[in-house]
């Protein structure tokens, strides 16, 4: 389609009814903002602000952002940039120096905000190894990171979203100007743009007026107050509004802070060396929506959420910040597209017919893809996360969500085949399917492992059918059930915690020395067996 040939208009009954789901006196919502040309057309709130004070949702009232931060936090790196007082191609270790020479050697600030740079994420290492809700601080994360000596893959070759890229990219920015990020995004972005409403909150626990609760979904389907415990800053720290989110894209669109050339770059998808565009630039996704070219960014906290997308060439921004778990976000706003934007292009359409379960692995590489099928959708298990299935015209299956970079080419008709194609960032492997059979005796495994990098102990417990896992990390300790998979792989599930992004699966080396532990964002971490 032809963005320009595209005007798009807002129905406010039509986007009201996308939210009506959402439209309730009695539970958490969300918060909706549309503009085209810079300038609002629907500004709403539906739901509460919080369950205890009976005060609704609207559009000025502040709530986490979650990862929409990374791009604030690239900016202000760019603005230092411009100032002469760093580069993009800097090596990590000139700002950070104490980050392991074995691992960092070679990697660049660039390399850190485009997801590209292969270190491990030391976010994820902290969830899968310690669990949630114990306090880390700053300075806590930053070691975890600085800490490990193995890598997931080497700079360039692949991309994974790395929160521990941007809590460095935080700290260097502080290095670099002597203040606290906070102080430098408040006086260099904030108040320029009078976004006077948004700020880096760090943690959960102080008090900021006119903010709304975060809500968490238990076990029970009851919402919950959980707090992550950790301090963040630039890989997810902010709060905004709806209001402020608005003024912020219509300053993208002429920006007086950051130069013409800053804001290219960040535009700009990182390409691998394999020549495979990852769709990102700094902080910042780029790519299309039914051949609308859009840029956009969403974040997701412990009880909250966010979708930031614009789509230039038509004028539209969207913005859509929720304060309760469970909710998609990103289908909204493709949703407020298909409704404001006539002459769209074609959509991925949801898969129809035979759907795909099983899992499927690649021993070689430690690969996995779990294939599902609910309520007669097809879902994609990828990075923690279960994502709907969407087919192209030559039958292929994609995840729906565009920062999930997933292709899978099955035999159309078969619900069981042998094996799949399954290409990520450009890089096809071939995944056969795993057959459990009998669960294999754990007892002469039990014992302790260890992982040095992260200062972890893993203790394997065997009870009969039941092998237990359990994390004992710096901070805290989680437990995880093992259920046999297949071949030497074992699946990791939370015991005691419902998040989306807790658990993976247990490699186990075949002479009883260790295991490796994958999860979303950690690939084949190691742990050997201690001598006790």
């Amino acid at each position: 389609m032809s963005d320009a040939a595209a005007i798009p208009s807002v129905d406010a009954k039509t986007i009201d009814a996308i939210f009506v789901d959402y439209d309730t006196s009695h539970a958490p919502g969300v918060a909706v903002g549309i503009a085209i040309g810079g300038t609002p057309v629907y500004r709403k709130g539906f739901g509460l602000a919080n369950l205890e004070q009976n005060q609704t949702l609207s559009p000025n009232i502040r709530m986490r952002i979650g990862s929409t931060t990374k791009h604030f936090a690239a900016l202000a790196y760019m603005l230092l940039v411009e100032d002469g007082l760093a580069s993009l191609d800097d090596p990590v270790r000139k700002h950070i120096p104490e980050m392991s020479p074995a691992v960092a050697d070679g990697v660049t600030m660039r390399q850190l905000m485009s997801h590209t740079s292969g270190l491990r994420c030391s976010l994820d290492l902290s969830m899968q190894l310690n669990g949630m809700g114990h306090y880390m601080s700053h300075a806590d994360t930053l070691d975890l990171f600085a800490a490990q000596d193995t890598v997931n893959f080497e700079p360039e070759t692949s991309w994974s979203y790395n929160n521990g890229g941007y809590t460095a990219l935080s700290v260097a920015i502080e290095r670099l100007t002597g203040q606290r990020l906070e102080d430098v995004l408040r006086e260099r972005v904030f108040e320029p743009i009078g976004m006077m409403d948004t700020l880096l909150r760090r943690v959960d626990t102080d008090f900021v007026p006119n903010s709304a609760t975060l809500h968490m979904l238990g076990k029970d389907g009851a919402f919950t107050k959980d707090y992550m415990g950790m301090e963040v800053s630039g890989e997810g720290g902010m709060v905004s509004t709806v209001d402020d989110m608005l003024r912020w894209m219509a300053h993208m669109d002429r920006p007086v802070v950051g130069t013409a050339e800053t804001w290219a770059v960040m535009t700009s998808p990182f390409i691998l060396k394999s020549g495979y565009s990852t769709r990102y630039g700094l902080g910042l996704s780029v790519g299309d929506y039914r051949g609308l070219a859009t840029i956009e960014h969403g974040g997701t906290v412990m009880g909250g959420g966010c979708q930031m997308i614009k789509a230039p060439g038509v004028g539209l921004d969207i913005i859509i910040i929720t304060n309760r778990a469970g909710v998609d976000t990103m289908s909204l706003a493709d949703r407020i597209i298909d409704a404001c934007v006539p002459a769209l292009g074609p959509a991925l359409e949801d898969v129809t017919g035979t759907n795909i379960t099983g899992l499927y692995y690649d021993p070689a590489t430690g690969s996995t893809l779990q294939l599902l099928e609910h309520e007669g959708r097809q879902l994609i298990g990828l990075g923690g996360a279960t994502i709907p299935a969407r087919r192209d015209a030559v039958g292929r299956l994609h995840s729906a969500y565009r920062i999930f970079d997933a292709v899978v080419d099955a035999p159309a008709g078969d619900p069981a085949p042998a094996q799949l194609a399954y290409i990520q960032w450009g890089k096809p492997e071939v995944l056969a399917r795993l057959e459990p059979g009998p669960q294999p005796d754990m007892t002469d495994r039990a014992g302790l492992y260890a992982s040095a990098s992260t200062g972890t102990t893993g203790v394997l417990t065997v009870d009969g059918d039941q092998t237990t896992l359990t994390f004992e990390g710096r901070w805290n300790a989680v437990r995880y059930s093992l259920s046999y998979m297949g071949a030497s792989l074992w699946r990791a599930t939370s015991i005691d915690m419902a998040h989306f992004g807790l658990g993976g699966f247990v490699e186990f080396d075949t002479d009883g020395t260790g295991f490796a532990f994958s999860a979303g964002r950690t690939r084949r971490l190691r742990f050997e067996r201690q001598q006790t």
